[in-house]
């Protein structure tokens, strides 16, 4: 090709290759960008259904836990205001131990495995949508402001219980919430607890934290709906 003159006609040859050589890597980058992009997406979808299918069974928790916390409040608080004046008994509509078995324990049982794995992860940072990640955030704030109110709620509940044991009849109380339980005969009423300063603050803690509890789960109600709007496919 030199000889015969052709140098510039092998030049723009050679240049012709090596700029098909780039433009198939470049392509072969593009291609495999898309391909990355395209799982990531993929991804981050399933990993919103599944935090939406949580979220949805944690609603469900969430409103029955919601209905026994209010028959826990009521209960105590009706007790509490007949000992703030005994001459109306107010509970004696309803029997005082009735009454007792209804200050149930009630913590919503909720699973956070799919928030905490997209924390745990960095996935968070990933989302797109700002809002939504801006509720998740608000989410796992509020979960941590919650389990507050859980524990002071727990104690409260255990206090009670402790008090029961040890001045009242479970077995009394327990009839009401079990068909086969029968009445004591050794204790057959709880009635003196109502002449209990300690029992009413043991009530009144309890009255006090579950109140509290509650608001924090009907403030997190809010929030997980508009989640579950979000996360919806």
């Amino acid at each position: 090709m030199i000889k015969e003159n052709k140098v510039s006609k092998y030049l723009l040859y050679a240049i012709g290759e090596i700029i098909l050589v780039v433009i198939g890597i470049l392509i072969a980058l593009q291609v495999n960008n898309w391909n990355e992009n395209s799982s990531k997406l993929k991804a981050q979808n399933k990993t919103i259904e599944n935090l939406n299918l949580e979220l949805k069974g944690n609603l469900i928790k969430l409103d029955s836990t919601i209905r026994s916390s209010e028959l826990s409040i009521n209960s105590s608080d009706n007790l509490l205001v007949s000992m703030n004046d005994s001459t109306t008994n107010k509970y004696k509509g309803e029997k005082l131990d009735s009454l007792l078995s209804k200050l149930n324990f009630s913590n919503w049982n909720r699973s956070n495995l799919n928030i905490t794995s997209i924390q745990s992860s960095g996935n968070l940072n990933n989302v797109e949508n700002s809002e939504l990640k801006n509720l998740i955030y608000d989410w796992i704030s509020q979960i941590e402001k919650l389990e507050f109110y859980e524990t002071k709620s727990d104690y409260a509940y255990q206090y009670f219980i402790d008090y029961i044991k040890k001045y009242g009849s479970w077995r009394e109380i327990d009839k009401f919430a079990f068909n086969r339980v029968k009445g004591s005969q050794l204790m057959p009423s709880n009635d003196h607890l109502l002449k209990s300063a300690e029992f009413e603050n043991c009530l009144n803690e309890l009255f006090i934290w579950e109140t509290q509890k509650k608001r924090e789960y009907e403030d997190i109600r809010k929030r997980l709906i508009k989640l579950i709007e979000f996360t919806n496919s």
